[in-house]
């Protein structure tokens, strides 16, 4: 049976990444540095990003929920930060504004989609394809756990001030083969889970180095 339009849209977006889904869909003008970070999270699932601030890395995260759950079901995106702020000031916000975006250029698409405080669902099976924000805290090591779907992407911001054991705690489901990854911080720390991902398990991840 043939493709339609539609779907062979959701094939091509799937493959080229959320910038390429970002510039034909919502018609942004990615940087060089978010299409290689596309390229990598579409070849390697696994991306880490050494990220400043002002450097376009919460808009690609925004760009990476849009784009995971138009074009993947179900699906499911749990997101993270240390803090409420990083979390719902900054990339929620961000997700918000570039749905309303959609809206404009694709409000077919943007209709399927519904955006609140702390989640954003697929109208028709909102249980089975959201992206949800949960701040880490070390008295709270389960933010990553419990999430099961065919189709997961761990966005994990500011990620050198994310606890230990809430990576040791999520390790299983970040390991799994299905599983996509995306984790960005400034390198200011010398240790922990996000150096590792930089340095001693930098073969299980693809690097990025300072987004600029």
């Amino acid at each position: 049976m043939p493709l339609t339009e539609v779907q062979k849209s959701v094939l091509r977006w799937r493959e080229g990444g959320p910038a390429l889904f970002a510039q034909e869909v919502l018609s942004a003008k990615p940087t060089e540095q978010q299409w290689d970070a596309s390229r990598k999270i579409v070849e390697r699932r696994r991306v880490s990003i050494r990220s400043g601030h002002g450097t376009g890395k919460s808009t690609f995260m925004a760009w990476c929920v849009l784009w995971f759950l138009a074009c993947y079901f179900p699906a499911k995106v749990p997101a993270t930060a240390p803090t409420s702020h990083q979390l719902e000031d900054v990339l929620w916000s961000e997700i918000a504004k570039w749905h309303r975006k959609m809206a404009e250029t694709f409000p077919a698409l943007a209709a399927q989609f519904e955006w609140s405080s702390g989640a954003f669902r697929m109208v028709s099976a909102k249980n089975e394809s959201f992206a949800v924000a949960r701040t880490s805290r070390p008295e709270r090591p389960e933010a990553l756990q419990g999430f099961h779907s065919d189709n997961i992407l761990f966005l994990i911001d500011e990620a050198s001030g994310v606890a230990e054991n809430v990576f040791e705690v999520a390790e299983g489901a970040l390991s799994t083969d299905g599983a996509f990854v995306v984790m960005a911080a400034n390198p200011t720390r010398q240790s922990g889970y996000f150096f590792d991902s930089h340095n001693r398990m930098r073969s299980s991840w693809a690097t990025m180095p300072l987004f600029a």
